[in-house]
């Protein structure tokens, strides 16, 4: 296997998906930073435009911010919390299967909150005036970020991605038992796909199955996706197990490790990581950061767990800067602290 690979000097820049390069993250900021100041700008225009015209801004708010977002709402939460029972159904229960039933609560409080701003009842305390004025602009405020991450997530994992491989490390997700679930079959499917590409173009990868043993796993994913590989076509002696990593982080940094203490190396800009579409962003970023500069591309995700798993990732990126994030949640409540003691003090 050492002559697939040869020593090459590890890439600190922007990681690639697809295959090209990733959008300036200028613009991604600016579409994030438009979407979210229009969601949370609406209630504010409404009032503007009461002080013009009392009725247009009557009609206004209650079609908008009462009747579309209540439906919208109300449908979207029931329907995250029938998904949430499909997937823990097939998926086991686990952290990340519970997501999309929690998600469905929080809009369904987001909608009891907006009605109460909207249509404030004579005997509401100002406390809980002013909760539902928070909630309302943080819900705002993420429901818009989570839009601009599906649509950039979306993006990413259906760019083309040009053949030229020397590594192609499939990421983990979680078994049943020992048996492999369908959410990671397709991850190992989207890998066969890449490795017959690269051998019908003349290259000889080496694939990389990467996941350690989880709680209420017999067995360890890498060897529960090396078995799927062999059962596909690909050749036992081009697969690599890395039987260590617990997440995504520690699957690029293990991999990275099983490498290096086999003496192999990719050469620059020449490892593709294979992991879900809506996984992908995240894939991306960790790779940046460990300077791997590794291509990403994602598998098509089976209907059922394409909410949770969008609202998971959703949730895994805002954590990464758990500063910042909380920083924004702070500013934007900010306001309505203020205005509350103001009231009191008065």
């Amino acid at each position: 296997m050492g002559s697939v690979l040869v020593p090459g000097r590890e890439q600190g820049g922007a990681a690639e998906v697809g295959g090209s390069t990733a959008p300036p993250r200028v613009l991604r900021r600016r579409v994030s930073l438009l979407l979210s100041a229009t969601a949370m700008l609406s209630p504010w225009m409404v009032l503007g435009l009461g002080a013009l015209h009392r009725v247009a801004a009557e009609l206004l708010g209650f079609g908008l911010l009462l009747v579309l977002s209540q439906v919208s709402l109300l449908v979207a939460g029931l329907g995250l919390l029938a998904n949430g029972v499909v997937v823990v159904r097939r998926e086991g229960p686990r952290v990340a299967t519970v997501i999309a039933p929690l998600a469905g609560l929080g809009l369904l409080v987001l909608s009891m909150a907006i009605r109460d701003v909207v249509e404030p009842g004579s005997g509401t305390p100002a406390w809980l005036s002013v909760t539902a004025g928070m909630i309302v602009v943080l819900g705002a405020f993420l429901v818009a970020q989570l839009l601009a991450f599906t649509g950039y997530a979306l993006a990413y994992s259906r760019l083309p991605r040009p053949t030229g491989s020397d590594v192609i490390v499939v990421l983990g997700c979680g078994l049943d038992g020992e048996q492999v679930t369908p959410l990671l079959a397709t991850r190992l499917d989207r890998a066969v796909q890449v490795y017959r590409a690269e051998t019908a173009a003349g290259a000889t990868p080496i694939v990389v199955a990467s996941g350690g043993r989880g709680p209420g796993e017999t067995v360890a994913e890498a060897d529960a996706m090396a078995a799927y590989l062999v059962a596909e076509g690909v050749p036992e002696k081009r697969i690599i197990r890395e039987r260590r990593s617990r997440n995504t982080e520690e699957n690029l940094r293990c991999t990275d490790a099983e490498l290096r203490g086999r003496g192999l190396r990719a050469r620059a800009g020449r490892m593709v990581v294979v992991t879900s579409d809506f996984h992908v962003l995240r894939a991306v970023i960790l790779s940046r950061r460990l300077g791997l500069g590794a291509r990403v591309v994602g598998g098509r995700t089976a209907r059922y767990f394409v909410l949770t798993g969008f609202l998971r990732e959703f949730v895994a990126l805002l954590a990464l800067k758990p500063r910042t994030n909380i920083t924004v949640a702070l500013l934007l409540i900010a306001p309505a602290v203020v205005g509350y003691f103001t009231l009191l003090i008065r």
